[in-house]
């Protein structure tokens, strides 16, 4: 995969960089790992199921294991779990 990106390069005029060079001229060829990829993390708006609006601990644990199923960071998710919960908070303040 290098070798063919390091010709390509070659014909059109970019220096390969070190790495490159020295993996092209490598006797044998050579995998390289690449990172696994991220899923998309679904926006508000497609999200299949709402988060619970609510200020107990039970529904902002919920919120944060809906996030996760998602496919959203864990750090993300509570920052989502937070926003449900303070938006519950200033809603029932308004009541």
């Amino acid at each position: 995969m290098l070798n063919i990106l390091h010709k390509i390069k070659r014909l059109l005029g970019i220096k390969p960089t070190a790495k490159e060079q020295l993996l092209a001229d490598w006797p044998f060829p050579i995998e390289v790992k690449t990172k696994p990829t991220l899923q998309k993390a679904t926006t508000r708006k497609e999200k299949k199921m709402p988060l619970k609006k609510s200020t107990s601990a039970k529904a902002f644990k919920e919120n944060i294991k809906t996030e996760v199923k998602a496919g959203k960071p864990v750090k993300q998710a509570v920052a989502i779990a937070y926003a449900e919960k303070n938006a519950a908070k200033k809603t029932k303040a308004k009541k």
